[in-house]
């Protein structure tokens, strides 16, 4: 008998795995045992072929276990093939608890993720200020007020399984800004791709996002707009992607406020070691102008906007770490930028463009890379200047 082991994660139908079957004469393959777990393609042909097993999840706390029968001319042949999957393993975790959460100084609902695979409940530490709204199957909901102190302020969520599982728990701190911080985002809910070096490609296109992700507000107007561990990116080779921030609604109604934004941002560069060109335009959109910095018009979406250019110099290692193994990008302060949004109202939002256009096919003579402006995007902060 032929076997092989597979995690209780399974595998996906995209990297589904290839076997290669040895004939002269007409095959099928059949499952001793009908499951709807372990799928197969092809289950026949006339020669020497091949064919693919993809397996689903396995939500269960056991093992389980498939044959594949094989017949030649329509008869079994005496030798089967096995798939053994184990079983998962009770959790229930909140999503980058360690990082913890940042929730603007204003009256607002933090979702936080929480993935589980047993029934479970959420507690809160003792506060006059934050409360849970309410528990979906994988979110928990908290309603915070108004912050009007001078200080920040913390209060601790706890998750714990229930029953059997009550030794299970997972807890995070969440930190409430003042009322002078109208968006404080680190993207430590952002945890998809791989954690491989940026040059592999890691991450995911906002388009497969979650709903609790797609809820923290983080948009783009075109397609080109991804989320990493903990960063989010933009553009492809030959497309000028985009990043639009959630509105200002921690700025009151019928108010305009002078507001400093900073972020962090980092180049893409190959695993040769090309580095992409790094051009940034940077757009209000909705009330508000960009203050000290020239502009020029960039037509997004076939809109025209004021736009301001900086330009990115920071890049992540190649596969030649040619920055030494400890680098790391973020840390540099050449990654730092920052500009300031006067007349500013809870409707207007921040628009980031990679590249001296928008949308597919641009151009420009302004270097040996025209086409290509990945960016990434990390610890972008807008406040009231101090």
């Amino acid at each position: 008998m032929t076997a092989v082991t597979v995690d209780a994660s399974g595998i996906l139908q995209a990297n589904m795995k290839a076997y290669t079957i040895r004939s002269n004469r007409p095959w099928t393959i059949t499952q001793e045992k009908a499951t709807d777990w372990l799928h197969v393609f092809a289950d026949e042909g006339d020669d020497d072929g091949i064919f693919d097993i993809w397996i689903d999840k396995n939500p269960n706390f056991t093992s389980r276990t498939g044959n594949l029968i094989f017949k030649v001319d329509g008869q079994e042949q005496p030798v089967m093939f096995r798939v053994d999957q184990k079983a998962d393993v009770p959790g229930v975790t909140i999503v980058n608890a360690a990082a913890g959460y940042t929730v603007p100084g204003r009256s607002s609902i933090l979702k936080v993720p929480v993935t589980n695979n047993v029934n479970w409940e959420a507690s809160l530490s003792a506060s006059d200020w934050a409360a849970i709204d309410s528990v979906g199957k994988d979110t928990v909901y908290i309603k915070t007020q108004v912050n009007n102190t001078d200080d920040p302020r913390c209060v601790t969520l706890k998750v714990v399984g229930t029953g059997t599982y009550s030794s299970l728990s997972s807890q995070t701190i969440i930190t409430q800004s003042t009322v002078g911080i109208i968006i404080n985002e680190h993207f430590n809910w952002m945890q998809l791709g791989d954690q491989v070096p940026y040059y592999q490609y890691p991450e995911v296109n906002s388009a497969s996002w979650s709903s609790v992700e797609k809820n923290y507000g983080w948009t783009t107007i075109g397609n080109s707009m991804y989320g990493g561990r903990g960063y989010l990116k933009i553009g492809k080779t030959n497309y000028g992607g985009d990043l639009v921030s959630p509105k200002f609604q921690n700025i009151g109604d019928n108010q305009t406020m002078d507001l400093v934004v900073s972020f962090k941002a980092i180049g893409y560069v190959s695993s040769g070691g090309t580095k992409d060109t790094g051009v940034l335009k940077i757009i209000v959109l909705g009330a508000g102008a960009i203050s000290g910095m020239e502009t020029s018009v960039l037509e997004v979406n076939k809109l025209s906007y004021p736009a301001a250019t900086m330009y990115v110099t920071v890049y992540p290692n190649s596969s030649k770490l040619e920055n030494g193994v400890d680098y790391n990008p973020w840390e540099q302060s050449n990654a730092n930028f920052s500009f300031l949004i006067k007349g500013a109202t809870n409707q207007t939002q921040i628009m980031f463009v990679g590249g001296t256009a928008w949308g597919p096919n641009f151009d420009s003579k302004d270097s040996k890379n025209p086409n290509k402006n990945r960016i990434l995007f990390d610890d972008i902060k807008v406040m009231v200047p101090r």
